[in-house]
């Protein structure tokens, strides 16, 4: 469900340029992951460079590097212009991509397309969780963000959003994690599928992975919801399987992988107790 590729680069690049090497083939599971697409980024302090004409799903003003720039659309990306024209107008060092693979009945359109938005934050998510009777309720009740579309990821992202109000952002990301796991077994009767994310302020780039092998699906492969990062000197990229990844390492179940955007430096967040049970 759904594929992810977040980079932070030292210097100000574009992203086709930063991810060279993966961007064909990351692009070419599109013709699996075709329900939709969406690039996003923070550009440079001093990163302002000429660009092309505003594109459909475009949000948040330019000139700010701490404002997301968005480009989003409901084609296919392997077979989109617009998509091309996004990948190369992003510009470093923080960028994502997501391609959507749409849950079963979730409509497409752009309201429920990734990335998402709020305020100085950016989110994409890979997986899924059941939404039995009451749970939506349950957590538009505990006040964060309110979504704009009908996915089970902006319900992910608003629990996300309330708890960075009093906490950094992976140790949010983790919260919400274990929140929305415990309430999926008190409104249903299972965890979440797979809650991989990544998560984007203007300095730094979260990804965190988390997923209940029992509920694979009969054409998933084995790391289907693997998440893996290289660290590299002048960039860490952090990605789903399906593109070659040799010399990547490993983001562990329950893990927060951080990368800093001032130094490039990594660390990784262990498993929160509450999902340790």
């Amino acid at each position: 469900m759904c594929r992810l590729l977040g980079v932070v680069s030292r210097e100000p690049i574009s992203l086709d340029q930063a991810v060279a090497e993966e961007i064909e083939p990351f692009t070419a599971q599109s013709e699996v992951h075709g329900d939709g697409w969406g690039v996003a980024w923070f550009q440079a302090d001093d990163g302002e460079r000429p660009r092309p004409g505003a594109i459909g799903g475009a949000t948040g003003g330019l000139g700010n590097p701490r404002t997301p720039q968005i480009r989003r659309r409901l084609d296919v990306a392997r077979e989109s212009t617009a998509y091309r024209a996004a990948v190369h107008t992003a510009t470093g060092p923080l960028m994502l991509i997501h391609l959507r693979k749409a849950s079963p009945g979730s409509p497409l359109q752009i309201a429920n397309t990734h990335p998402f938005r709020e305020g100085e934050t950016v989110f994409a998510h890979n997986g899924q969780f059941d939404l039995p009777p009451g749970l939506r309720e349950a957590v538009l009740a505990r006040g964060g963000r309110t979504p704009e579309g009908t996915t089970d990821s902006e319900l992910f992202f608003s629990l996300i959003e309330l708890h960075a109000r009093d906490a950094e952002p992976a140790t949010a990301v983790q919260r919400a994690a274990a929140e929305l796991t415990a309430l999926g077994l008190e409104y249903g009767t299972r965890v979440p599928e797979a809650l991989n994310c990544l998560y984007m302020t203007p300095d730094l780039l979260v990804a965190y992975q988390q997923s209940d092998p029992a509920q694979a699906r009969p054409h998933h492969t084995a790391d289907n919801y693997s998440l893996r990062y290289r660290i590299d000197a002048d960039r860490v990229i952090v990605a789903s399987t399906g593109i070659p990844q040799a010399v990547y390492l490993e983001v562990g179940e329950g893990q927060a992988l951080v990368v800093d955007r001032s130094d490039l430096g990594v660390s990784l967040r262990p498993r929160l107790a509450e999902l340790t049970a």
